[in-house]
């Protein structure tokens, strides 16, 4: 069995979740002895697309009239493409329109969460989506003693310091990491991730201008696991996600984690591998808590990396081969 495991416009979206989940599954099906390519013009018996673009669309339709087997993945929703770059709360109703189309064109249709699938059941869609985890590289995800001496000198960290890994949106709730920030001006917030100049909305790029400034804004960083190894306390107060892969990132890592409540991050436990908040005066005092708690801190990254575990590359290796030979 061979499958094309294809990522439309794959080096724009090297850095983003999708590529990561892309590279995750790529790794995953290597594990369990699944050959992939990448390439729709070579030959394959499975075409298992990420994207929601026109090249994708057309190599479904190529598949659908030679009889092969197309598995689409359901990274996007209507409602996550909000509150992100310039436009996307006019686009998402036309989105949502084209979406209900797409995710039709296939024979499975996956999706990474159980919260993710709730919400295309939603949707005017034929398929019953199939839960298939993000995954992540517990290998790889680990703490690096020399990344941290050298990002934490780079950066210039004292003490317990405060981070999130992620574009800088609104959506992933970079105004209230600022919020939080102010809160606690004696600890340094250094948010990890590209900030899409040309196309962020106004209000972004105000919330940014008036972070304090114990606030620390990387862009792009070369390793992402200088962010993880650099960082104490994982901040993420994201309102809408998929499943979250930088939570998954930041839990193999062994990071305690402060979440938003909100249903996308419900296969994570308040006070057992994580604390929630839904509002800033929780995330409040949540930090303060871990601040000042080491033994809580220790306890929830421990929990943590054992909840990583649940969604390691061998096990999601294992369920994408499953599915492959019921449609094969």
């Amino acid at each position: 069995m061979k499958v094309c495991n294809y990522l439309e416009l794959e080096s724009a979206f090297a850095t983003s979740g999708i590529g990561t989940a892309v590279e995750n599954q790529r790794k995953a099906l290597k594990k369990v002895g699944i050959e992939s390519i990448d390439n729709p013009r070579e030959n394959y018996d499975i075409f298992h697309t990420n994207t929601i673009g026109p090249g994708s669309l057309y190599y479904i339709k190529k598949c659908n009239f030679n009889e092969k087997k197309v598995v689409i993945h359901a990274h996007t929703t209507s409602e996550d493409f909000q509150d992100s770059f310039k436009f996307s709360n006019q686009l998402s109703k036309p989105l949502k329109k084209y979406l209900e189309f797409y995710y039709d064109q296939g024979d499975i249709l996956l999706c990474p969460s159980e919260y993710t699938k709730n919400r295309l059941k939603e949707y005017n869609i034929q398929k019953d989506p199939i839960v298939v985890s993000n995954g992540i590289d517990t290998q790889q995800f680990t703490p690096n003693p020399t990344l941290r001496k050298e990002y934490r000198k780079k950066l210039k960290l004292k003490g317990v310091s405060v981070f999130a890994v992620g574009s800088v949106f609104k959506r992933k709730g970079v105004d209230t990491f600022a919020k939080i920030a102010k809160k606690f001006p004696q600890t340094d917030f250094i948010w990890f991730g590209p900030q899409y100049r040309g196309l962020q909305k106004k209000e972004t790029k105000k919330t940014i201008k008036n972070s304090p400034k114990n606030v620390t804004f990387t862009g792009k960083i070369n390793n992402i696991l200088g962010a993880y190894s650099a960082g104490d306390i994982f901040l993420f107060p994201s309102r809408n996600e998929n499943q979250g892969i930088a939570i998954l990132e930041a839990a193999s890592c062994g990071k305690p984690i402060l979440i938003r409540d909100i249903p996308a991050f419900n296969y994570l436990k308040h006070e057992k591998n994580c604390l929630k908040a839904k509002k800033e005066e929780e995330f409040k005092k949540h930090l303060d808590i871990l601040l000042n708690n080491e033994n809580l801190r220790n306890k929830l990254s421990k929990n943590a990396r054992m909840s990583a575990e649940q969604h390691s590359l061998k096990k999601i290796g294992n369920r994408l081969k499953k599915i492959y030979k019921e449609i094969a």
